[in-house]
Formats: C-alpha cells, sequence, structure tokens
C-alpha cells in the first residue's frame, strides 16, 4: 500500500473525500429544508390537515358545485367544460406532489371559476341557485386568500433564501436541489 504512502496522493484523496462529504452533506440538509416546507404544504405545520392541500381540495369541490349548476342552464358550454377540466387537472396533480404543478392549476382554476361565475350572471337562476352561486364564489375566493396566509409560504421563503446563499447555491447548482414555488 505504498500508493497511501505517497503524500500527493494522499493530499488529493483527502480533498475528494472533503468535497464529498460537502456535496452530500449539503445536498441532505437542502433536502431536508425542503422536505419540511412540503409536509406543511401537504399536511399542514402541525400535521393536522390544515394546510394548502386542503384548501385546494375545497376550491376543487366548489368548482364542481358550481359546474353542476352551470350545466343546468348552460349544458356543455366552453366555460362550463373549461371549469371541470381545471378542475380535474388540479385534482389530478395532487397525486404526484409536484407543488408548482398545484399553483400553476390553482391559477387556471381560479380564471376559470371567475368566467363561468360571470357567464353565470347573464342567466336567469333561480333565486336559490342564485344565492348558490354567489356563496361557491365566495368561499372559493376564500379559500385562495388563506392559501396566501399559510405557513408553508414561510417555510417556502425560507428555504429559497437558504438557496441563494453561500455555500448552498453552489451546491444547488451541482445537486438535484430546486426552488421552492411560493403560493400567493
Amino acid at each position: 500500500m505504498k500508493l497511501f504512502e505517497n503524500k500527493a496522493v494522499s493530499i488529493v484523496l483527502m480533498v475528494a473525500l472533503i468535497a464529498a462529504g460537502t456535496w452530500l452533506g449539503g445536498w441532505k440538509g437542502l433536502s431536508s429544508l425542503y422536505s419540511k416546507a412540503e409536509d406543511v404544504f401537504f399536511v399542514g405545520e402541525d400535521g393536522d390537515g390544515i394546510c394548502i392541500e386542503n384548501d385546494l381540495s375545497e376550491r376543487a369541490a366548489a368548482a364542481g358545485n358550481m359546474v353542476t349548476i352551470a350545466r343546468k342552464y348552460l349544458g356543455d358550454s366552453p366555460e362550463v367544460n373549461a371549469l371541470s377540466d381545471a378542475s380535474s387537472a388540479l385534482t389530478s396533480t395532487g397525486k404526484n406532489r409536484d407543488i408548482a404543478a398545484r399553483l400553476s392549476a390553482n391559477q387556471v382554476l381560479g380564471t376559470a371559476m371567475t368566467a363561468l361565475y360571470q357567464r353565470l350572471e347573464t342567466e336567469n337562476l333561480s333565486s336559490q341557485d342564485e344565492a348558490y352561486r354567489q356563496r361557491l364564489y365566495a368561499d372559493f375566493n376564500s379559500r385562495n386568500d388563506t392559501i396566501s396566509h399559510d405557513p408553508y409560504n414561510q417555510y417556502a421563503q425560507a428555504y429559497n433564501q437558504t438557496l441563494s446563499g453561500f455555500p448552498a447555491s453552489l451546491l444547488a447548482a451541482v445537486t438535484p436541489v430546486h426552488e421552492a414555488a411560493l403560493f400567493y
């Protein structure tokens, strides 16, 4: 083992081990921070289910109920189908835990819900359906307001701030980490 007795080889080996340890430790630390933010998104800060994921599910349910009302008056109009499709897309993105995809789907859902809500204003809805339409829209928008105040956003900001600092920014360039999506 005279190879390890050579000073130059030992120094190169030591530097390589330090670099590998730093890379692995940094990646693990950043992954742990992101995982905490992701957990807050999907199960809540205290693991109690009070989270953005729950609010998104409620928004999708409100959209589904709006589609039910709208079909009575508009059938399968483009606005009805757009909201139905957006609700389905939001629901399906929850299966892969991609927060950025959830954000995008939520924005599409908001646009489709507003379009259908405004389209139904031009229809002669029964007083019961009109009151329900307004209540659904208010609840739908209220959930988005709740999302903007969710602790996930603080965790995601803290993670992103750490990721942009030194030495995390260097580690991010050579590890499979990415910024956390912000929901506001």
